[in-house]
């Protein structure tokens, strides 16, 4: 069972990024993944460039939180209650002193404990590896709505419109929509690909009018939806 994600959105400065990502890849995320509980885990790097045009059309948050935009960290476990036990993978306090020293290189890093509540599966469902963590290729968008009946509202356009239209687009693996218990957002959703080049030839339309004044309604993190290619584990 996957469906608990503690997600850490984080920017790297240039000068420590590849040692960073080697420590990460080579030693964090394998020993994660060992770890009781522990379903999968996977290191996306953000492409800043793509949906650009799409996203300004976005309101994103003026809260003074965390701005990282250019990777964000998956660690999914099969209960919520898992990153909060004494033995905690995600808590600094569990960790070695060469990981924390790692962790803090990170800079304006925020994280969020993700619940799935809905999901469905696209027409490319069968080429994914049951169990193996999102597909190489990612849109993972986090927000809250402008206010609590908007809430209400979103639920309702997820489950009536945006669910059964993704189910039939060509090229999607699944879909999965979150809500956060943990971080700024309250909402979260992430989209599998079946690849970067079917997600830009097809990719997700907000085809009528109820979608765009749902849209209207979210308020976005830092960058969201961000535009994620997976770093690790790597792609075969």
């Amino acid at each position: 069972m996957d469906s608990n994600i503690w997600a850490v959105w984080y920017n790297l400065d240039p000068t420590n990024r590849k040692t960073h990502l080697d420590w990460l890849h080579g030693t964090y995320l394998p020993k994660m993944v060992g770890m009781p509980g522990i379903a999968w885990a996977a290191n996306y790097q953000v492409d800043e460039d793509q949906y650009k045009e799409r996203r300004g059309e976005l309101v994103h948050t003026s809260d003074d939180i965390p701005q990282a935009t250019q990777f964000i960290c998956l660690i999914c476990s099969s209960s919520a209650h898992l990153f909060f036990h004494d033995d905690s993978p995600v808590m600094e306090e569990n960790l070695s002193e060469d990981a924390q020293n790692h962790l803090a290189e990170r800079r304006e890093s925020r994280f969020a404990l993700l619940i799935e509540e809905h999901a469905i599966n696209g027409p490319s469902y069968g080429t994914s590896i049951p169990s193996a963590g999102p597909t190489p290729s990612i849109q993972l968008g986090s927000f809250r709505m402008s206010t609590p009946e908007h809430d209400v509202s979103i639920g309702q356009w997820y489950v009536r419109y945006r669910m059964p239209d993704i189910a039939m687009t060509p090229g999607i693996v699944r879909m999965r929509k979150f809500v956060a218990t943990v971080g700024w957002c309250r909402h979260a959703v992430l989209y599998e690909f079946e690849s970067d080049d079917i997600r830009q030839t097809h990719g997700i339309r907000d085809r009528t009018k109820w979608s765009r004044s749902i849209v209207d309604e979210t308020v976005h993190a830092p960058g969201s939806p961000l535009i994620g290619k997976r770093l690790w584990p790597l792609v075969e």
